[in-house]
């Protein structure tokens, strides 16, 4: 799961020791899983239990604002058109799925069924649905294109840095938040792609820090300069995104 070495616990491990970064005593990896429990358990809740929990309402509104992204906003526009290009066609139901997750993860990326997962329980505003349907898109496209395998730590790796790098890491959020003066922009840019990338990996798997570092520092320079199919850094802007998107069509065969 890309919202997502192996690393299993000896038999001398307490359990403790054996829970992974979710809470959950385990001896292997589950790659994400466990934050998308309607992915493995398939469980249908009764329509009593749905309206108790506001399951109904807050589906509604995920599907009706993945519509509206999938309609008007230009990086999933930009994206849905790259994977169809590539021969990876998006249908809204079969490929999208609203669900409610665990902790507070906001969407990832099933291989296994080519879906991306939508957290309708953590991701109410549309603009934020746009972002992180863009950004599992993404991975979607790294999957239809270059066969990347979310089980291998680098290839994730890679993935994630391809993410953080064109739909997260602006340089006016740098500004706000302390970490990027008027020098150095690159150096900055850089380390929050690569924090960002850290962070993805550490949320889904139980490996060290340092061995998530290694894998990312192995790949950074060669995913860092791929920019596709976006072409430029994005950052959330809408007249970055709509060139983008105007540019795509030079490339892609999409409308």
């Amino acid at each position: 799961m890309a919202a997502s070495s192996n690393s299993k616990s000896n038999s001398t491990d307490t359990e403790a020791d054996k829970k992974s970064p979710k809470g959950l005593v385990t001896d292997d990896e589950d790659y994400g899983y466990y934050f998308y429990p309607e992915r493995e358990e398939k469980k249908k809740k009764s329509y009593f239990e749905r309206v108790l929990s506001r399951d109904d309402a807050s589906n509604f509104t995920c599907r009706m604002n993945v519509q509206t992204c999938m309609e008007k906003n230009p990086m999933v526009k930009l994206m849905v058109g790259a994977l169809s290009s590539h021969g990876c066609p998006v249908d809204m139901k079969r490929h999208i799925s609203c669900e409610p997750c665990l902790a507070k993860v906001s969407g990832g990326f099933d291989p296994k069924t080519m879906q991306v997962v939508l957290c309708q329980n953590n991701i109410q505003n549309k603009d934020v649905c746009c972002n992180v349907l863009a950004h599992e898109l993404l991975h979607a496209f790294d999957f239809c294109r270059a066969k990347v395998d979310f089980e291998n730590l680098r290839h994730l790796a890679c993935t994630e840095i391809r993410a953080a790098n064109m739909n997260h890491c602006s340089l006016a959020a740098a500004y706000a938040i302390g970490e990027a003066s008027l020098f150095g922009v690159k150096e900055r840019h850089q380390l929050c792609v690569k924090n960002k990338a850290l962070q993805s990996i550490l949320l889904v798997r139980n490996v060290p820090k340092e061995e998530a570092m290694i894998a990312v520092d192995e790949v950074f320079d060669r995913c860092y300069s791929d920019t596709e199919p976006y072409g430029r850094r994005c950052f959330k802007s809408m007249p970055r995104a709509k060139r983008a998107l105007d540019e795509a069509r030079n490339y892609y065969d999409f409308d």
